[in-house]
């Protein structure tokens, strides 16, 4: 007997050994320029997507 309905999934807990923080963080990057370029009205200068991405113009 299914203790879940059919085709429910249910949340297991992720193994710390495939934690991939260098991925996640570019993931995260992404994530930020997709989101700010969807909702432009023109293309994202540099300094716009410098900022975003916490990158320092200077260095």
């Amino acid at each position: 007997m299914a203790l879940y309905p059919p085709g429910e999934r249910t949340s297991e807990p992720l193994d710390d050994r495939l934690r991939d923080d260098a991925a996640l963080a570019e993931i995260e990057l992404t994530s930020r320029l997709m989101i700010a370029a969807s909702g432009a009205t023109s293309p994202l200068t540099q300094s716009e997507i410098d900022g975003l991405l916490g990158v320092d113009p200077e260095a």
